[in-house]
């Protein structure tokens, strides 16, 4: 008896995944502190490192932020995140939003998937290691922007691909990384231990593939082929051909024992913009079968 398989399950960040949150902050930040600092400025998450001030006093900063009308202004990546989302809706993958951000802004998170990406079908907010999360809801995909989540997602045997927009984002950079640890960290041997433990995915894990776009990330997802791609269709001319000669002898086939009957199945087929989107998808990025994701 044939078993359907299981849907693969597709995990992806939020914040700099999805939505331009790190824009709108530093707007905010700009605007209420009166400073000047561009996206490029911020080769980390932990903030305080680069507007200054205690790790406390940058805490206080982003929940004023998350009170603001600049965080309520969050605009969605204009990537083409949200083709992409609805193109793995309809290849049958169930789609999960993992973030970060506090409870507190719960509802506003919400309102924001529900708007821009309605076809999520689950939100997880994270109050524990990313990738315990992974594992507890069956990731069998994780699309995220953090070098450091790619890593630890990455010990669970799982594809990372680690969104990388246009090249620009520096946080995610090994190299920068690797000098952040170096500026920050003691030549203690539990800093020693914990640079060793911080390699690079790109060094440690081959499941680790840095991804400069949208359009490079559903590249990785195999297209569905239609059960009818090996069928041969007659052109009109061969049609009429066929007709007359099998006119005599039809009825007689039809009465023996060789002759089979056949069921006329339903195919659900995407439309033509549908496929018309996808062609020009796979002309721009076509597929390469030794880098694709298969899941």
């Amino acid at each position: 008896m044939y078993m359907k398989e299981p849907r693969k399950t597709i995990a992806v960040d939020l914040d700099q995944t999805l939505a331009c949150t790190l824009e709108s902050l530093v707007e905010w930040h700009n605007d209420i502190y009166a400073t000047n600092f561009n996206v490029t400025d911020f080769n980390t998450y932990e903030y305080w490192r680069v507007w200054g001030g205690t790790r406390e006093e940058s805490c206080m900063k982003i929940r004023d932020f998350y009170d603001s009308s600049y965080f309520d202004q969050i605009q969605p990546i204009q990537d083409f995140a949200l083709e992409a989302l609805k193109m793995l809706k309809r290849r049958h993958f169930s789609l999960v939003i993992i973030t970060s951000r506090q409870q507190f802004v719960a509802e506003k998170t919400k309102r924001f998937v529900d708007r821009h990406y309605p076809d999520s079908e689950q939100l997880e907010y994270v109050s524990k290691p990313k990738s315990v999360i992974c594992q507890e809801i069956g990731v069998d995909v994780l699309i995220d922007d953090s070098l450091e989540h790619a890593f630890d997602c990455s010990t669970l045997g799982i594809d990372i691909l680690l969104y990388d927009r246009q090249g620009q984002y520096i946080w995610n950079h090994d190299d920068i990384l690797r000098k952040r640890h170096a500026q920050h960290s003691a030549p203690t041997l539990t800093s020693t231990s914990r640079r060793l433990y911080h390699q690079t995915p790109r060094e440690l894990s081959k499941n680790v593939h840095r991804m400069t776009s949208w359009k490079e990330i559903i590249a990785q997802f195999p297209k569905p082929s239609s059960p009818l791609r090996f069928c041969y269709f007659a052109n009109e001319s061969e049609a009429e051909g066929e007709e007359e000669d099998s006119c005599d002898s039809e009825q007689n086939y039809f009465d023996t024992p060789n002759y089979y009957g056949y069921e006329t199945i339903e195919v659900e087929e995407m439309s033509e913009e549908e496929e018309e989107e996808e062609e020009e998808e796979e002309e721009e990025y076509p597929l390469y079968r030794d880098n694709r994701v298969w899941v």
